[in-house]
């Protein structure tokens, strides 16, 4: 079968000052995509000013009081469906390999130091997974802070898991907008496991958000084999 092939490179941080600790969104298992119809637009991110900001903490031993670092990462293609000025669909490949700490600008041997390890074998092993992944599977409209509940399968390594997340979503002329609340995923749902032997412990909640920006016109539709659809139950 068809389906939209969208990169997730319309996602850009937000400052996570003063964030409110939550707890990990709920995961469950990976279900079927969303797709379009034939009078569904599609509408290709803006990869240039759209990013997925991250803040993950850590404490060290002997202390209570946590540390932590934030910056982004960004998103090698997107794209999202659009029916009737409303979000139907979106298929996004983030490029873990472009993963930033934003907090070390001024220490420059510091963040190279953080970086290489985030991207290392101990986190996102951005050798063997230079990409992870985001499939909308349901998008709600909802009352309150935010007018849309968008839900979709993360792959991160080889595990794949269906989180939700709330947005503000808007359509205006050719151009379509995203901005999510901030949310926890707890980064063992993705296989993410390691931890220091001493002196530290690394938190397992990581706070995402995500802003978009996807501007109507060509998107490329690629064949997607059949063993790689997901049917619900």
């Amino acid at each position: 079968m068809k389906k939209v092939f969208l990169g997730l490179s319309a996602v850009a941080l937000l400052a996570f000052t003063a964030c409110e600790k939550k707890e990990a969104v709920e995961v469950k298992d990976a279900e079927e995509v969303a797709v379009g119809s034939e009078t569904t637009a599609n509408f290709a991110v803006d990869t240039e000013v759209s990013n997925v900001g991250w803040r993950a903490f850590k404490v060290y031993e002997g202390e209570t009081e946590e540390q932590g670092h934030h910056g982004t990462i960004k998103l090698q293609s997107g794209t999202v469906g659009i029916e009737n000025g409303e979000l139907v669909s979106g298929d996004f490949v983030i490029d873990a390999a472009s993963l930033e700490s934003m907090d070390l600008n001024d220490s420059p041997e510091d963040k190279a130091k953080l970086d290489g390890h985030l991207k290392s074998e101990d986190f996102l092993h951005v050798e063997k997974y230079p990409t992870a992944t985001f499939k909308i599977t349901a998008v709600n409209k909802i009352e309150g802070d935010y007018n849309t509940e968008i839900s979709g399968n993360l792959k991160m390594r080889e595990d794949e898991k269906n989180i939700t997340f709330k947005a503000n979503t808007s359509l205006e002329g050719e151009t379509f907008t995203l901005d999510s609340e901030e949310f926890t995923i707890d980064r063992k749902d993705f296989g993410i496991v390691f931890n220091p032997a001493k002196g530290a412990v690394i938190k397992d909640n990581v706070t995402l958000r995500v802003n978009l920006k996807a501007n109507q016109g060509e998107v490329e539709v690629v064949e997607v084999d059949a063993a790689d659809e997901v049917v619900a139950e």
